[in-house]
């Protein structure tokens, strides 16, 4: 249970787009206040709509409600003038309003007026934010190769119309796509390049408080909390001081998870009771489901397991609410963690299997790839764009010579002129004035210049990240692929043979029987094999997120002593525990099972019967070391120098089991990633010594 609970884990970004910069205002009380001031029915329409849009837009992030109300309000004003892109811009905000409470279908289908409504006057600005709001829709419905496309549709457009913040904000998006993928590095990338980009907007700072929040979400992934906690308070900094309570709330639940993962659950509690209050006033249920988990999983640490549970069942209901099936597959995720750590095992294992169907569903992983092979060929594409437009200024840099060259001889002929007309002096101020006019023209160009050298400065090297983490996955991939058509293909091919005997009349039923329980060994050890397989796939492909807490190593040993009973017994071995239950480490519970499960299993497999496995511990410089030692037949100098790595070939047990050595290379990478170490010690027909080094838990 516990294996396919860590087989199930995953962990992705949940975070707020804001639409699109265009229409997002800071909803201060005061400016409120104000525009409602303003607001009278004695003033012509075209008067009443300005203010209709912009309380539309302060209500955005404060209620969702009301800003519906006040979209509403001018859009009947705008039908009655015939006033086609106000028409769209209503729709749109309407969309939004339904949006921020996670009223995804109705959000969709107002966005998708709005579009319509511009394409077909052209309205520009107005196609753009359709497409940035459908995408947001998709997206959150877990469409995220079509919410590319169309924020690259929106990207286009923009780029067009020259808009800073709509350009910065797509990228934004697209840089979050990544981030819930789990490409974090790529993710990283896309969030500076926006905080650069909108550093050099005037009074944009709306777009640097959600620049800051994305950088801060980055760099908590990657695994730098004092960068992320930086980052996330200059963010709240802003949206406190623009009223944003939406965005307050954001940026308080971020602070919160550094401060979880930091172990200061008291403090991380504080700020994620903030953010679940403004995203209640907002009712924005997607935003109140992810803080809702993550006050679950700081009980979870106190192991105040009622709250957890509590929290976790509530996170729940708020996701199916949302409409989304990652955020479903997650909540689960946590209720899950839950109800294991109180032993409640029936329950978790129903909640098993309806996270596989939904996970099952989503096919990240293809979505994954296809979103990156999609993005590098629009990359590939604004490159081509980019040096096709460097070759028209270097044609134009070349007019401009000529035209400089003309000119010149032209204004020397002029200043010779002007010298027999006026006076000496006259004729030099005009030469000068002249010639200072064409040295700006020629600064503005170099200027042009530059700035298209750092944008494809900029698309190179995300074009090289992305590159490095193709190349990775596909040498992980044929790792893979090697080790499963040496390991599996020889006892599927065995039982295909034996059943075709059986068929074609060679093999009785008996001797079928007979058979089929000397392969009984083969099927289970294929399948211990299988499972630790695709554990160290996972662990190459995703990484693997670490929850380490204090773990007896006593308890563990005997759970899993238990749990090979039977095959001890059938060699009639001696297991014994030596361990001491204060010998407890501060590491990944169920790393820790998957560990000693496995180095058990080899020693029960290369031991002799009546011989002697025993656990014992001691501290060394500070940390706990945990020796499994037997007295088996041992391993050669030759197969120890290459145990760990995957040119190491599998051994028989002293009773036929197969052995498979990427059971090993998971143990070690597990240990590694939980801060510690594993040694091994063995002499051919003398036994192993296997040693197990993990940090000690802090009394």
């Amino acid at each position: 249970m516990l294996n396919a609970i860590k087989r199930s884990k995953k962990h992705a970004l949940i975070y707020m787009l804001l639409f699109c910069s265009c229409f997002i205002a800071s909803a201060q009380t005061s400016k409120i206040d104000d525009l409602l001031g303003q607001l009278k029915p004695t003033d012509p329409d075209t008067t009443q709509i300005k203010v209709l849009r912009k309380l539309s837009a302060a209500y955005t992030s404060v209620d969702p409600i009301k800003k519906y109300y006040y979209a509403n309000q001018y859009l009947r004003l705008a039908e009655k003038n015939n006033i086609d892109s106000t028409i769209a811009n209503a729709y749109l905000d309407m969309g939004i309003a339904h949006a921020v409470r996670s009223n995804l279908d109705s959000g969709l289908y107002y966005f998708r007026l709005g579009h319509e409504k511009a394409k077909a006057i052209n309205y520009l600005n107005g196609m753009a934010r359709g497409y940035v709001n459908i995408g947001f829709i998709l997206d959150r419905q877990d469409k995220k190769r079509e919410s590319v496309k169309n924020y690259e549709e929106s990207l286009k457009i923009y780029r067009q119309l020259n808009y800073k913040r709509g350009i910065n904000q797509c990228i934004m998006n697209l840089g979050s796509i990544y981030f819930d993928l789990k490409e974090y590095k790529t993710a990283d990338l896309y969030f500076k390049q926006v905080l650069e980009n909108v550093r050099e907007t005037p009074n944009d700072q709306v777009g640097l408080a959600n620049a800051l929040f994305s950088l801060g979400n980055s760099n908590r992934k990657i695994g730098d909390p004092r960068v992320a906690l930086d980052y996330f308070k200059q963010s709240l900094a802003i949206r406190e001081k623009l009223g944003d309570i939406n965005g307050i709330g954001l940026s308080n639940w971020g602070i919160g998870l550094v401060l979880n993962n930091s172990g200061k659950y008291t403090e991380a509690l504080k700020h994620f009771e903030i953010a679940l209050k403004n995203n209640r006033q907002t009712k924005n249920v997607y935003q109140e489901a992810i803080v809702l988990m993550s006050i679950s999983e700081t009980y979870l640490n106190l192991k105040d397991y009622k709250k957890a549970e509590e929290y976790a069942k509530t996170a729940m209901v708020k996701a199916k609410e949302s409409d989304s099936k990652g955020l479903v597959a997650q909540s689960l995720e946590y209720l899950i963690k839950v109800e294991t750590a109180q032993k409640k095992f029936a329950d978790a294992l129903e909640h098993q299997s309806d996270y596989l169907a939904i996970t099952d569903s989503l096919k990240e992983t293809e979505t994954k790839r296809e979103v990156i092979l999609d993005d590098l060929a629009r990359v590939n594409t604004d490159n081509k764009n980019l040096e096709k437009h460097n070759e028209k200024i270097s044609a134009k840099i070349t007019d401009y010579s000529y035209a400089i060259a003309i000119i010149s001889v032209l204004l020397l002929i002029l200043i010779i002129l002007l010298i027999l007309y006026y006076k000496k002096n006259a004729g030099y101020k005009t030469a000068n004035e002249l010639l200072k006019l064409q040295k700006h023209q020629t600064a503005e160009i170099n200027e042009e210049l530059s700035a298209l050298n750092e944008e494809l400065k900029t698309q190179m090297e995300i074009v090289s990240a992305q590159n490095i983490e193709l190349e990775k996955l596909n040498k992980v991939k044929n790792k893979f692929f090697s080790i499963v058509s040496h390991d599996l293909r020889a006892p599927i091919h065995s039982l295909k043979a034996l059943f075709g005997m059986y068929h074609s009349g060679v093999l009785s039923e008996q001797e079928l029987t007979n058979i089929l329980q000397r392969l009984e060994e083969t099927v289970y050890t294929t399948a211990s094999f299988l499972d630790n397989l695709l554990e160290w796939s996972k662990s190459q492909l995703e990484g693997v997120v670490i929850n380490p807490s204090e773990v007896d190593l006593h308890d563990v040993i005997d759970h899993n002593i238990k749990l090979m009973d039977s095959q001890i017994r059938a060699k009639n071995l001696s297991v014994e525990n030596k361990t001491s239950s204060n010998d407890t480490v501060f590491a990944d519970l169920n790393m820790v099972h998957v560990v000693v499960r496995n180095l058990l299993s080899n020693a029960v497999k290369f031991c002799d019967p009546n011989s002697k496995i025993t656990f014992s511990t001691e501290i060394v410089d500070g940390k706990v070391r945990c020796m499994i030692k037997d007295t088996g037949k041992g391993i050669s100098e030759n197969d120890l120098d290459n145990l760990f790595n995957l040119t190491h070939h599998s051994q028989t047990g002293t009773s036929g089991e197969k052995g498979h050595h990427i059971g090993l290379i998971l143990c070690r990478d597990m240990i590694l990633q939980n801060q510690g170490s594993l040694d091994v010690e063995s002499k051919l027909g003398e036994g192993t010594a296997f040693y197990i080094t993990l940090p000690k838990a802090a009394q």
